[in-house]
This record gives structure tokens, C-alpha cells and sequence, in this order.
């Protein structure tokens, strides 16, 4: 089946599909940190052994960020019932709804006035969600959620015959490339720079936990900057397309894309990554759907509408995460407590963030991510009302964080600088 994709890798297109939820079908049993830009620094991705190539064609080649991709060729289109016209070449596939998450925050303070029903429901709409829809031969990424430091709406595009990703950035008629090994940047600091990669180590750890009524089976996959357990469940007829979600989950943990963490007709479920330097990101399937009619031209790769930009993506100082409606509700009423005095750049009535560190970093409060701030950049939380609050700077990816502080808002919190208690 391989060879039959390679040869029409430049000619499908992906695809809006009109599907329903099914049962999955069965399984059969189964025995930033932060990187240097060195965008050409990895060894040539394409002369490694792909796991990608199952009847031993050609390699997958990877993507440079400085050259543009041949669009992919229109299909004729054929007659349908009733005088409209459809693809000639429908696909099955699935579709995926999967979340990220980075662990907890610290919790908020004890006392009556945290309003704790109102801060579990903003961290929910917090997570970081995926989207993600896959052939045999292509997959699609949309990401959404209160949590990212990139835009709701981001979208990442693969192919089997190519390692890397198409970025897609929101409301731009444009694509970029990620090169393999720039996604971690990407996630963590809405750049490209690319990361040195390593090849991953994989060992077969048995069989896995049942996850959306599918056996799964464990692999372990070991990198200098990550561990991670992969729980994967066969999803028949899918052929290479899981295969794209593991080089997602793999340029995160900083794996050379020919790493064979996923064997064909397997799609992970479940993955722990466990940063060598501290904290977690887990990846979780909550959802499959069984695609019979994918028609569309959503997974073109690269899209025939858009032009290539070999401009970095846009960067701005930083952003609040939760809504300032969201942001009031975390107190029940406000309470005055003696205030730090105050410094430089503090605002008189809202929290303060200013980040005095080399990366980007998401400012916690109460456990729930709320903000961003570029290096040097301060962001303010206006809304919050008057009290003691937790407050803990981390990596959007959660392999860098600084303990919890107790902060006096109105007040200021930075990260990388003294770390003063709240009185």
C-alpha cells in the first residue's frame, strides 16, 4: 500500500469530512528546552533508515524552511448524483480529538473568598486541544485552547513522503516550513529555530492500558531531552497516516523523525514525555472517528491557495490567556492585604507580569495558565480583584518552572527575578 502512496504523494488532497462517530474498530492483541537557532546543525534526516518507506521506496525527504514545495495537482472532479461533482479519489481515514497537558500548577490560597468552581472551569478551557484529521498519507493538526502561546486556529500539515511540517498561521494566505526538530521552539516560543535532534531509542514495553475500548501496546522512547511511553492501538486501513502523529509527538522530544516508535496501521492513544530536566507533557486521544468520504482539499500539503513565506512567524510582546470576565470571578469579593511595596513598571491596580528571562514563559495563577510574556516583556491582569494569589512562571511545554509565590495583587510577579512572598 506504501508504494501505491508515494506515488500519488503529490497528488492528494485532504479533506472537511463528512463522517459520523463509530465504534473504533478493534485492535488486534499486540505481544524546549531551549536549543540554539541552528537551522542545517541535524544530521541529513533523509539518509536515515525510514520507517516511513514499508516497501522500500525512496526515503522521505525533510523540509527546508528556505524553499517552497510544488503545490499538490488538482483532481478531476466526476459527476455526482444530482448535478454536483465530487473527487475521484475519496479516502478513508479518521479524525482524532486529543488534548495536551503540561501537569498542575501550584494551588490556590486556602480561604473563603477563592472562588475554586470558577478557577477548575477556566483551567478546563485552558487545555491545549488538537484536531487532528489523517489519511494513509497525510494528516492535519488544528490547534485551539486558551492555554497556547500560539493562535487558536494554528495548523500544522504533514505527508508521509516528507519529514517536517507545514505551519499555516491564522488569518495569513501564506504557509511556512518547520524543518524536523522545530517544533518545540514553535510550541514553546512561536519560532522556528531548530533544535539538534538525536536518534530515539525504542524498546517494547508490552501490552499497554485499554484506552476508547482499543488494546493498546507500550513502546519507550528515550532521547537526550525526553523518556516517553507510547500507548498505541491499531486502527486498520490507516497505514502510515499514525505514523504522522508519532513524528509530531517525536520532534517535540527532540527524536530524529526516522525514529520507529509506530509500526504501520498504529496510531498512539496516550504519551507521556518526561523532560530530562523536570516536569511533564501528556498527549491523550479522547475521541476516534471513522472517516469513509474524505474529499476535501483541507490536507493538501502544501495548500494550492497559499504562498510560500520564508519570514519567521509574527511575534508580539505577549498575551492573556483567560478572559477578563474569567479573571474576575476567581475571588468571590475582594481582600485588602498589606501591600509589597511597590516597584518599577507596577501597575497600581491589577497584577503586574514582567518576564526577565531569555525565553518565552506563561505566568500560572491559581493553577491556571493566564498569560504570557516574551523576554522582556510585561504583560497586566487588570481584573483580578484585590487578594493573595499563587502565581508560577513555567515553559508553555513544562520543562522549566519556578516554584509557586504567593503575590498581593495589586502587585507584580517576574520571572527570573527576586522571588518575593507575599506578606
Amino acid at each position: 500500500m506504501a508504494g501505491c502512496i508515494f506515488a500519488a504523494a503529490f497528488a492528494v488532497v485532504f479533506v472537511a469530512c463528512k463522517s459520523g462517530p463509530v465504534d473504533p474498530p478493534g485492535a488486534a492483541p499486540s505481544p524546549q528546552a531551549a536549543a540554539e537557532p541552528a537551522p542545517f546543525a541535524n544530521p541529513p534526516v533523509a539518509s536515515a533508515t525510514a520507517n516511513a518507506s514499508r516497501d522500500a521506496g525512496p526515503p522521505p525527504e525533510p523540509l527546508r524552511s528556505d524553499q517552497a514545495l510544488v503545490g499538490d495537482v488538482p483532481r478531476e472532479l466526476a459527476p455526482r448524483e444530482g448535478g454536483t461533482t465530487r473527487d475521484t479519489r475519496e479516502l478513508a481515514g479518521y479524525a482524532l480529538q486529543a488534548v495536551l497537558r503540561t501537569g498542575e500548577g501550584p494551588p490556590p490560597p486556602r480561604a473563603t473568598e477563592v472562588n475554586i468552581p470558577a478557577i477548575d472551569a477556566a483551567r478546563r478551557r485552558a487545555e491545549t486541544r488538537i484536531a487532528i484529521e489523517m489519511s494513509t498519507a497525510r494528516a492535519r493538526f488544528v490547534l485551539s485552547g486558551g492555554g497556547l502561546v500560539l493562535p487558536a486556529g494554528t495548523e500544522l500539515r504533514a505527508r508521509v513522503d516528507r519529514y517536517g511540517h507545514l505551519l499555516l498561521w491564522p488569518g495569513e494566505d501564506t504557509y511556512r516550513v518547520a524543518e524536523p526538530g522545530a517544533l518545540r521552539a514553535l510550541f514553546g516560543e512561536r519560532r522556528l529555530d531548530v533544535a539538534p535532534l538525536s536518534r530515539g531509542d525504542v524498546a517494547n514495553a508490552g501490552e499497554g492500558a485499554r484506552r476508547l475500548n482499543l488494546r493498546t501496546r507500550r513502546a519507550e522512547v528515550a532521547t537526550r531531552a525526553a523518556k516517553a511511553t507510547f500507548e498505541l492501538a491499531t486502527l486498520h486501513d490507516i497505514d502510515d497516516g499514525g505514523a504522522l502523529v508519532c513524528r509530531l509527538l517525536l520532534d517535540l522530544m527532540s527524536a530524529l523523525p526516522s525514529t520507529a516508535a509506530c509500526d504501520a496501521d498504529e496510531v498512539p492513544l496516550h504519551v507521556e514525555l518526561r523532560w530530562t530536566t523536570q516536569g511533564s507533557l501528556t498527549f491523550d486521544v479522547t475521541s476516534i472517528t471513522r472517516s469513509l468520504d474524505l474529499v476535501a482539499q483541507d490536507l493538501e500539503a502544501p495548500p494550492g491557495s497559499l504562498e510560500f513565506s520564508a519570514s519567521p512567524p509574527p511575534q508580539v510582546p505577549g498575551e492573556t490567556l483567560v478572559q477578563r470576565s474569567e479573571l474576575a470571578t476567581f475571588r468571590s469579593a475582594p481582600v485588602d492585604f498589606p501591600p509589597a511595596p511597590p516597584r518599577e513598571g507596577q501597575d497600581p491596580l491589577g497584577l503586574t507580569l514582567l518576564n526577565s528571562t531569555d525565553e518565552l514563559r506563561v505566568a500560572w495563577v491559581d493553577g491556571v495558565p493566564s498569560a504570557w510574556a516574551s523576554p522582556g516583556a510585561r504583560v497586566v491582569l487588570s481584573s483580578l480583584p484585590r487578594g493573595r494569589y499563587v502565581v508560577q512562571w513555567r515553559t508553555f511545554l513544562g520543562d522549566s518552572w519556578e516554584p509557586g509565590v504567593a503575590v498581593v495583587v495589586p502587585g507584580m510577579s517576574e520571572a527570573g527575578g527576586p522571588r518575593l512572598a507575599a506578606p
